[in-house]
């Protein structure tokens, strides 16, 4: 089966079911189905062939839906672009991704208008919405085009830093993106009747691959949130009858400080699931929500690269971990030995789903893809029972001048069991003299307030000395990536609140 023909069966066999929901906008399996068939008929009567790539730069909406599967089922390669993207980096990935045709949003074509011109083998850009679109559509066919896609062509580009840190197109086939599919969806039981609210966008791995996917291959609903913020998700849910989440840590943790005496002025008992990945949950914070809202919490440990590692499964999940390996799995020290289980070492994987390139770049995929196998350049820890621990990615690993590495996930664990403590980060801040200086990153919780001595004071009953940050800095909010992760890089650029500072 291929991606076209995931939302064509599912189409056909439950027309009528809710796909999308936006608000008061609301999107069947054959609207869904028919609509992007008209875009796809239209963007082959453009001159777009099988292997071709079409971009997507589009808010968050059914028409982002609609349009990323008419590409796809013209035969083309969707290259999903991130609308919080500048100039000079959507320039970039539309040259070096090849871009035919872009699909846009009036509100980037200020933005884009300079840049445009110069794209070496762009033909075309539609603008969803105007007239020049709407005329297209319509006058295009419902019918799915005869199009032969094979498994293994081309289905979606991903831009993303992924493991080595350079903003690459991550390649994935029609292959490996439904072999992922029926690896995830027993995990989450999901069915026709589910209703998924998704808290990523879709140009990211999870938004895509899990609230996109999933949903589609059983006939569930997809309600879009465009903003997040916690009252937004609880009337969601009230209105929409929620049954699953499906988002970062982050989201997760800002709803489990939601007090229970607001919880009780919505009706959340529709939720069953949460479905969180991208980062590493807090074991504390997951506790708390599943608590508060009578659900169960699956973590995913996965990569753009290698979409799905290992999995907590509603009906086996343990907290603190990413469950059990989904994909062939060695955890290797840095000689490429196995480590004894509860040892910390790089997980190593190979499955179907892995990515098929970085697209273009040999040089550069030949650095992350050994003998078949994909190097995550992330250290986990295997326990006892078989449950994978994700402990840090290897690059964040901070190395003071005494030379003891730390890693910041245990420092952070800790800070997260303060009373006053919303969110941390912690990272090896650089100075000349000194290397990396241990910094902790906080952000206090509403009506809270403690010194840089306390955390430590506090730090010191569970942490090494050498572990316990010598900076901590009190900042208002976490800088962000566009899913949602905090983003370690701008952490050291920024300027705390009150100038305090040790």
């Amino acid at each position: 089966m291929n991606l076209k023909q995931l939302l064509e069966r599912t189409a056909s066999e439950m027309p009528q079911n809710t796909a999308i929901v936006l608000g008061s906008q609301r999107v069947s399996y054959r609207e869904f189905d028919e609509t992007s068939n008209r875009v796809a008929n239209a963007l082959i009567s453009l001159g777009i062939k099988r292997g071709d790539h079409v971009a997507i730069l589009m808010s968050r909406t059914p028409e982002w839906l609609i349009n990323c599967f008419g590409a796809l089922k013209a035969g083309a390669a969707g290259v999903l672009l991130d609308t919080g993207a500048k100039a000079p980096d959507l320039d970039l990935q539309l040259r070096e991704s090849d871009s035919r045709i872009l699909i846009t949003e009036e509100r980037f074509s200020q933005m884009l208008s300079p840049i445009l011109p110069d794209i070496p083998l762009m033909k075309q850009v539609l603008e969803v919405g105007s007239d020049h679109y709407s005329r297209m559509l319509a006058g295009s066919s419902p019918v799915s085009p005869s199009v032969d896609i094979e498994d293994e062509d081309e289905a979606v580009v991903f831009y993303t830093l992924g493991v080595l840190g350079k903003h690459k197109g991550i390649v994935h086939t029609h292959e490996s993106l439904i072999s992922a599919l029926f690896a995830l969806v027993p995990g989450l039981e999901l069915e026709s009747d589910d209703v998924v609210l998704g808290l990523v966008p879709f140009n990211y791995l999870i938004g895509f691959g899990m609230i996109v996917l999933m949903p589609t291959m059983k006939g569930a609903t997809m309600v879009i949130l465009p903003h997040f913020s916690s009252k937004n998700v609880l009337e969601i849910v009230e209105r929409e009858r929620v049954t699953m989440l499906m988002g970062v840590p982050a989201s997760f943790n800002a709803l489990a400080r939601i007090e229970e005496e607001t919880i009780k002025n919505y009706d959340v008992s529709s939720l069953r699931a949460v479905l969180s990945g991208g980062a590493k949950s807090s074991a504390y914070y997951t506790e708390i929500l599943e608590k508060k809202f009578n659900l169960t919490v699956c973590e995913i440990y996965g990569l753009t690269e290698l979409l799905i590692v290992t999995m907590g499964t509603v009906s086996n999940r343990k907290l603190g971990t990413a469950g059990k390996p989904l994909a062939e799995l060695r955890v290797l020290d840095k000689s490429g030995r196995e480590v004894p289980r509860g040892e910390v070492g790089e997980a190593v994987a190979r499955a179907p789903w892995m990515m098929k390139e970085y697209y273009n770049s040999p040089e550069l995929t030949a650095q992350v893809i050994k003998d078949g196998w994909f190097y995550t350049g992330d250290l986990v820890r295997m326990d006892e029972d078989g449950y994978l621990e994700y402990v840090e990615k290897m690059s964040s690993i901070i190395v003071p001048s005494g030379g003891v590495k730390i890693l910041p996930a245990a420092v952070e664990e800790v800070l997260l069991a303060h009373p006053a403590v919303a969110e941390t980060a912690c990272i090896g801040v650089i100075d000349d003299y000194k290397g990396q200086i241990p910094t902790a990153f906080i952000v206090l919780k509403e009506g809270q307030s403690v010194t840089a001595d306390e955390i430590r004071d506090f730090c010191r009953q569970s942490l090494a000395d050498y572990k316990v940050p010598k900076q901590v800095r009190f900042i208002d909010s976490m800088p962000r990536t566009g899913s949602g992760q905090i983003d370690r890089r701008l952490l050291s650029a920024i300027k705390q609140n009150s100038q305090r500072e040790d």
